[in-house]
């Protein structure tokens, strides 16, 4: 039950934010000076930028928490057309959380191949 209560919480969108810093920060020694940072819709990479942009992913993540935790975000945001309750707003935030984590693994992946 702990398990589920931890998941439908907002540490574990806080805990997706810290592996995400953990992550760049363990690998920015490894990264070589330009990393891959736009892709075109075939998938080739048409632009580079330096590797202290990796840090904007964690950025961009603890920007989104700090956000949708604001009381009146959360409201507007909970109170829409579509009513949401506490878990489904935990999950959606977790869940962009996550995607920019996957997205930062990938150029981790394409600049270390």
């Amino acid at each position: 039950m702990k398990f589920k209560q931890f998941v439908n919480s907002r540490k574990f969108s806080w805990t997706i934010v810290g592996m995400g810093v953990l992550l760049s920060i363990v690998i920015f020694g490894f990264l070589p000076t330009l990393i891959p940072m736009h892709f075109n819709s075939s998938g080739a990479i048409d632009d580079y930028s330096n590797r202290i942009q990796i840090f904007l992913f964690p950025l961009i993540q603890f920007v989104i928490m700090f956000l949708t935790g604001r009381k009146k975000i959360k409201y507007v945001l909970m109170h829409s057309k579509m009513p949401l309750m506490e878990p489904q707003y935990n999950w959606i935030v977790s869940g962009l959380c996550f995607f920019i984590f996957l997205v930062e693994l990938r150029i981790i992946y394409i600049a270390l191949a």
